[in-house]
């Protein structure tokens, strides 16, 4: 898939999946019920390419689950100590 398509995905199951459920109590706004997740992911198509762990739930406005984020460490001779899963720009 291509980076457009991603992010198409990602939005079709954020912000348009609530709109075509006819949902308009739901979303990040004042006044209406936020229910979301936090995923450890730097942008929309790191979301959908990673499956990243979730960090937080919140469920009507209030928290519900709380992860700390977990890092691998890598102890080989010639090797980086970190892995970084995440996408870089060229």
């Amino acid at each position: 898939s291509s980076p457009a398509d991603m992010a198409r995905c990602f939005d079709m199951v954020t912000n348009v999946n609530a709109a075509i459920m006819g949902l308009d109590h739901l979303g990040l706004a004042v006044g209406k019920r936020a229910s979301l997740v936090v995923l450890d992911a730097g942008n929309p198509i790191e979301a959908v390419r990673l499956r990243p762990d979730r960090l937080c739930v919140i469920a009507r406005g209030k928290v519900v689950a709380e992860r700390t984020k977990q890092e691998t460490r890598l102890s080989i001779a010639g090797r980086p100590s970190q892995v970084n899963r995440r996408h870089t720009s060229a």
